[in-house]
């Protein structure tokens, strides 16, 4: 990633490559709602079968190309064919992660528990950008909006939410802080955010 933060969408169709070839494109981002941090690439394939989908860590991004709408992964092409393959219906259970991460080898990102540790394998913690564009905004008394989009830093960290007060395509847009995000109804489709922090945004 780049020095500053970008809209998230602007990232959805950008090709991957591997060390030996290209593969298909970025149809979502997967993030940590407790940390608010991109943890996986959800990559549609072209072949093997076509439409098929997997996950990557962005710790195996190795570049991104702006111009290009390309990101450059330091994975193989047959590592990338044989990797678990995800269910887009389905919210990401920790059993399939550790199956992804001991396959590509790379590092475990959690750390206040134990892979399999306490509480349940099958806690959805991971959450679809795609999905989630489209909740409402609110604070405790009042709709504010729509999230619409996500600032995501150099890191990969989630830097704002962008929340649209009217409609997807026109009208006014602001930064919430991720913050100031006070809590997500899943079920209610809501995002919850702190009214103190929207007012000075």
């Amino acid at each position: 990633m780049t020095d500053f933060a970008r809209p998230a969408h602007e990232l959805f169709g950008y090709h991957l490559h591997a060390r030996d070839g290209s593969l298909g494109h970025v149809h979502d981002l997967y993030f940590d709602d407790r940390r608010w941090i991109v943890r996986y690439l959800v990559v549609a394939i072209r072949r093997w079968p076509p439409g098929r989908r997997v996950l990557i860590s962005p710790v195996c991004v190795r570049a991104l190309d702006t111009r290009q709408r390309r990101l450059d992964v330091s994975l193989g092409l047959e590592q990338i064919r044989h990797a678990p393959g995800i269910d887009a219906d389905r919210p990401v259970s920790r059993q399939h992660e550790i199956a992804l991460h001991e396959y590509y080898g790379i590092p475990w990102y959690w750390t206040d528990e134990a892979p399999g540790g306490s509480g349940s394998p099958d806690d959805p913690h991971l959450r679809s950008m795609r999905a989630v564009r489209g909740y409402t905004a609110a604070t405790r008394d009042a709709a504010i909006g729509h999230v619409v989009d996500f600032l995501v830093g150099p890191a990969w960290e989630i830097v704002a939410l962008v929340v649209a007060r009217r409609s997807w395509l026109s009208g006014p847009r602001r930064l919430v802080p991720v913050a100031a995000v006070t809590r997500v109804s899943w079920l209610g489709k809501t995002v919850y955010v702190d009214p103190d922090a929207v007012a000075a945004a």
